[in-house]
């Protein structure tokens, strides 16, 4: 039996989620951000946050604030970000309610949440793996609980979300590698407007009996009492055994989808109806008495989280907004690469190819670097890479740190931002740039917005390798260029190198740098096939020779008459524009 206590504190809280749903939609000309409470999940949220140590890592979902709640965070934090404000602890005023992040010794870790449903799926996984890879490879650097127990990883999500591609790609890599990771589904029974029988011919307990070696469980997740037993017996197994589960909580809605999409726009009463009857307050109110909880000690209860909200509130209100000026902070996190340095063209050194360069560089980091893991399509000990620029790399490194992936391109990418915030640095690869569309998602909602929303504290440190470009024979899938896409990302670097010194310097400049890099490789310079590309074969760079990214090289000077006489003109280019240049001139 679940010691009173328990569900007196738990309670409390749930009182103060009720109370602040309640002041939300009574001041909607002040609370003028798009928001969602959690009311109707506030059981299942609560027993989950009740099982989380400091130590482990967590993903809510914009509906999650009695999670919140529960791991630690006040109401008036919450309503910080709420109106936006600048001590907002999460995103300093810059995103909607409930996204948060969190980077302390006191509660579990949170890396970057976006509003996109289900995008958090493959980042979280990219956590669990990197929990994994510490656990095994590097057991020093992981941090463990006061009992020394071991960190697990939950990412909560919202039933309509697990329809998403991306949430399948992540639970695939999660029971291949069998992962200490709970996938907790939150099944309101609605989508926006959209229901159930509409969506969906399954639940997401239905659902995982196709992954094998998914543990899964369901659980009415408006009984409190019944769900703070299923989340215990789950969090102990996954701690103690390191494997994957999900567990199906069903959960009334009881309130709006948003505060714009109301749900007067699209529920029916005798819907309403049937969920206000599964409202958990009432239930554990009910729990409460017959424990033996006096009326008037819950009424205290009441009483004070009613209380606690409305100082909170005005407090809040009264809170500073933001500076205007303070917009573009964090975009990217400082970097300490910002001169050229090392040896560019040794005396005694051999000219080496361009693919050669890239994987001379990435072996030598490597070498120095064991937080370094390279994964991709083919990239693996059989290949080595469809172009052999991972050639010996999984040979010499292991497949620990050297791995294959399925064909997942989001997961691909989208791991990454939970990998960095481990402290590793994943290098990873994309086979064609036609190919990385299906990362695009990942890359835009996730990978570029981190550094900035989550105000420094998660920047994601990564290289993403993309052959691209054309070279005879690739037809119009494997033949594309992708920088100008790429380029209206904010939040992201790219590098696009026309030598193999060039290759080299950048890949480690791209490695020491604390933000997303995009390494665009041409295919045609690779071995210099391509007639007029003989100049990006060079002398190998010595293994300290770093060049910066924002630095132009001249590589042709106008003749000094042209000049005068207005004969000449500028070319700024990148990779095989080099040599079209050159040509043309």
């Amino acid at each position: 039996m679940i010691d009173n206590s328990i569900l007196l504190k738990a309670y409390a809280l749930m009182s103060k989620a009720k109370f602040m749903a309640e002041t939300y939609e009574a001041n909607r000309s002040i609370c003028k951000y798009v928001h969602s409470t959690s009311r109707g999940h506030e059981a299942i949220q609560l027993a989950a946050a009740f099982q989380l140590q400091p130590q482990d890592f967590v993903s809510p979902y914009y509906r999650d604030e009695s999670m919140l709640l529960g791991m630690g965070f006040t109401p008036y934090e919450l309503m910080l970000q709420l109106l936006a404000k600048k001590e907002d602890i999460f995103t300093g005023g810059r995103e909607y309610y409930s996204h948060p992040n969190y980077k302390g010794v006191d509660k579990p870790t949170i890396i970057h949440q976006s509003s996109a449903t289900g995008m958090q799926a493959i980042p979280t996984t990219g956590l669990a793996y990197g929990v994994q890879f510490k656990e095994n490879y590097k057991p020093d650097d992981l941090p463990h609980g006061v009992n020394d127990e071991l960190p697990i990883v939950i990412c909560s999500l919202g039933d309509s979300s697990i329809t998403e591609g991306e949430v399948s790609e992540a639970m695939q890599f999660a029971v291949l590698k069998q992962l200490p990771i709970i996938y907790l589904v939150q099944d309101n029974n609605w989508g926006i407007s959209v229901s159930a029988a509409e969506s969906r011919t399954m639940n997401a307990f239905e659902y995982a009996a196709g992954f094998k070696g998914m543990n899964r469980i369901q659980v009415d997740g408006s009984d409190f009492e019944a769900s703070y037993e299923v989340l215990k017996y789950v969090c102990d197994w996954v701690r103690k055994e390191r494997k994957p589960y999900l567990v199906h909580a069903q959960v009334p809605l009881l309130g709006h989808h948003t505060s714009g999409v109301r749900k007067e726009f699209y529920r029916s009463e005798d819907d309403w109806t049937k969920h206000i009857a599964h409202d958990p307050n009432p239930k554990l109110r009910k729990k409460l008495a017959e424990r033996g909880v006096g009326e008037e000690e819950i009424l205290k209860i009441e009483t004070e989280a009613n209380d606690t909200i409305k100082i909170d509130f005005e407090k809040a209100i009264a809170s500073p907004e933001p500076d205007p000026s303070s917009v573009e902070d964090f975009v990217f996190a400082p970097t300490t690469v910002i001169n050229e340095s090392g040896e560019r063209s040794p005396v005694d050194a051999e000219k080496v190819l361009m693919v050669d360069a890239a994987l001379y560089a990435i072996r030598e980091i490597m070498e120095d670097h064991p937080e370094a893991i390279l994964y991709g399509q083919d990239v693996g000990k059989r290949l080595g890479g469809v172009f052999r620029e991972a050639a010996t790399l999984a040979d010499r490194f292991g497949s620990h740190r050297v791995f294959n992936t399925a064909i997942q391109e989001a997961f691909i990418v989208g791991s990454c931002v939970g990998i960095s915030a481990m402290g590793l640095k994943p290098i990873v690869e994309v086979q064609f740039a036609d190919y990385i569309y299906p990362g695009f998602n990942q890359l835009a909602s996730e990978v570029s917005k981190s550094c900035y929303l989550t105000c420094g504290k998660f920047p994601v440190s990564m290289i993403l390798r993309v052959p691209i470009g054309a070279y005879g024979g690739g037809g119009p899938y494997h033949s594309g260029s992708i920088e100008t896409t790429l380029l209206s990302i904010k939040g992201l670097k790219v590098a696009y190198p026309s030598n193999a010194a060039d290759m080299k310097g950048l890949i480690k400049a791209a490695y020491l740098d604390p933000n997303p890099v995009v390494m665009l490789e041409h295919k045609g310079l690779y071995w210099s096939k391509v007639p007029g590309t003989d100049e990006a074969k060079t002398k190998e760079p010595a293994r300290d020779y770093i060049l910066p990214f924002g630095k132009a090289n001249i590589v042709l000077h106008a003749d000094k008459n042209k000049i005068v006489n207005g004969e000449s003109c500028v070319i700024i280019t990148y990779g095989m524009g080099v040599y079209w240049s050159k040509a043309a001139a």
